[in-house]
């Protein structure tokens, strides 16, 4: 099934979301998920971006941002985002950079997590993220 582009501005919105629930219904420190950007060499190629919609769960949320993606994986730790962005990697035949944060390591709040990853995406692509 293909999964449904979310807007860019209810982003910040639904990380706080996610961590609200996170902290209502389950121990924290068990409840993970990871925050992923990727930014594609050929955005452009329709192909591609129909993959990219595909290839994650329903449960995951993508936000488009300029020309690249950025993904919500809940319950996904730092190792299984890794795996994920190296099937990525050999499906779509394009390196990726690590640009990935993990809550609550990289994070135990909304907001020093999104710092945390625009930091992650200035590091990489050289983006300065505006979420």
């Amino acid at each position: 099934m293909e999964n449904v582009l979310f807007p860019l501005n209810s982003f910040k919105a639904l990380v706080a979301h996610h961590i609200a629930l996170i902290e209502r219904f389950s121990e924290p420190e068990l409840a993970e998920f990871s925050l992923l950007f990727l930014k594609l060499d050929d955005y452009e190629n329709i192909e591609i971006k129909k993959s990219i919609q595909i290839v994650f769960r329903d449960s995951d949320i993508i936000f488009e941002y300029d020309e690249n993606y950025i993904i919500l994986l809940p319950k996904t730790d730092w190792n299984g985002a890794i795996e994920l962005l190296n099937g990525l990697q050999e499906f779509l035949g394009q390196a990726f950079q690590d640009s990935i944060v993990t809550y609550p390591d990289d994070g135990e709040n909304a907001e020093a997590l999104l710092e945390s990853f625009k930091n992650v995406v200035k590091k990489y692509y050289n983006i300065s993220l505006e979420i």
